[in-house]
């Protein structure tokens, strides 16, 4: 006979094995009825809670490897464990891209490319390295290389900044088409007392590419501010040259026009800015022209006498015109013409 101690131990065993029981037969029906069992969920890898969690960890690499390049391979190393993780990979980039500036600043470009090319095998989708490749290319004097990455960069998210960096490279490239698109940027955005020297090369291209009306433009607009002045930091010799420069180019275009005593007005500025040159020579014989086309004869002859004494190109042409001058005025002869010549020779201080 079973005492009621002996029942209730025996209860308890038949309750366990029951459970058991109905656990396999739940299981089996759910097999049998195609219904996987349930299973406990993941926590996404770059869900909020994670990238706390693994920004602690990260924090921790930083925080342990004082040395730079060890804690760079501690980087490098997590990220190639935690692939999903997305925003803590970028959270490792930064920090390891602060590695990688102090290689490109202590100057080794090649190892800086190195480490870069590595952490981006490891996390193809980051672009947190991206801006500190195109410095590294552009230390390693791949020029080149440096464009194609800052191009990129630009589609993305266009600025001023990257623009500016972009028409750098172009013009160590020499690549006038892309020089005109970023230059255009640059002189649009900037304004001309900041960007004449951009200004002045647009129109220098243009000019090659026969495209004068642009390149009268830029011209117009920085001798517009320029004119009378020179720029900082610019020896005055060399901006006058410059000048002498853009005011030939405004002076031909208004001459050309029809638009004589304009013409003569920025000519003269040509003269005042080169006095003895090419463009002084030029200058001088365009001015005699000028006045001779404004029917002031008389006028165009000192001009003409400056243009034959400093013996530059139109100095044949301007002496031709000279002795018809004079000799229309003087009764078909050249007497006296010498004065007129010596002094030119006198005011230019010829000897």
């Amino acid at each position: 006979m079973i005492n009621s101690r002996s029942k209730k131990a025996l209860l308890v065993i038949l309750a366990v094995c029951l459970g058991v029981f109905v656990g396999h037969v739940q299981f089996a029906g759910a097999r049998m009825l195609g219904v996987a069992a349930p299973q406990r969920e993941e926590i996404p890898p770059d869900s909020d809670y994670m990238f706390r969690k693994d920004s602690v960890a990260i924090d921790a690499i930083k925080a342990k490897e004082t040395d730079p390049q060890r804690r760079a391979d501690a980087l490098l190393a997590w990220a190639k464990e935690h692939p999903k993780a997305i925003r803590a990979v970028a959270y490792a980039a930064a920090y390891y891209g602060e590695v990688v500036a102090g290689v490109l600043k202590a100057g080794d470009a090649q190892k800086a490319l190195a480490m870069i090319q590595a952490f981006q095998a490891a996390a193809p989708s980051n672009a947190t390295l991206v801006s500190l490749q195109m410095n590294a290319y552009y230390q390693a004097k791949n020029y080149a290389k440096a464009a194609e990455i800052g191009e990129k960069l630009y589609a993305d998210k266009p600025s001023l900044d990257m623009a500016n960096a972009l028409y750098g490279l172009y013009v160590t490239l020499n690549n006038p088409d892309k020089i005109l698109v970023y230059g255009e940027k640059l002189v649009t955005d900037i304004p001309i007392d900041k960007s004449y020297s951009v200004a002045l090369q647009l129109a220098q291209i243009n000019i090659q590419r026969k495209n004068s009306e642009k390149a009268l433009h830029y011209l117009t607009e920085v001798m517009t501010v320029y004119g009378d002045k020179v720029p900082s930091g610019v020896q005055e010799p060399a901006w006058n040259a410059t000048r002498a420069f853009a005011y030939s180019m405004l002076a031909a275009d208004s001459y050309t026009k029809k638009e004589f005593p304009k013409a003569i007005e920025l000519y003269e500025k040509v003269t005042g800015f080169a006095p003895k040159g090419e463009e002084a020579c030029t200058a001088w014989y365009y001015i005699g022209m000028a006045k001779w086309q404004g029917k002031d004869q008389k006028g165009a002859i000192e001009p003409f006498a400056k243009a034959f004494v400093l013996g530059k190109a139109q100095s044949a042409k301007a002496k031709e015109n000279l002795d018809n001058l004079w000799k229309a005025e003087h009764n078909g002869t050249l007497d006296g013409l010498d004065a007129v010549i010596a002094k030119a020779k006198s005011d230019l201080g010829i000897g």
